[in-house]
């Protein structure tokens, strides 16, 4: 992963661990449920965006890979889009 990528996917990720702290918060002082399921709605949208973010450098790394390293990249690749779902 590139450092400037790298640098964002972890300001995401402290990010998103920041909100999920705060909405077990929520749960520990009984916020309504709504608005409970609501933050965890987002915190679910920003790690999918994250997710994303991850998926193109593995993209960029297939398309700049040696041609014999190809066929490795694109295993981890179909790996990690099979963890998806």
């Amino acid at each position: 992963m590139v450092p400037l990528a790298k640098q964002e996917v972890r300001e995401r990720l402290i990010r998103a661990r920041g909100h999920l702290e705060g909405v077990v918060k929520m749960v520990d002082d009984d916020k309504p449920p709504v608005e409970i399921l609501r933050q965890i709605l987002a915190v679910h949208g920003a790690l999918e965006k994250t997710t994303v973010m991850v998926l193109e450098d593995m993209l960029e790394t297939f398309m700049d890979a040696p041609k014999a390293k190809r066929r490795e990249v694109l295993q981890q690749i179909r790996e990690s889009l099979r963890d998806l779902t």
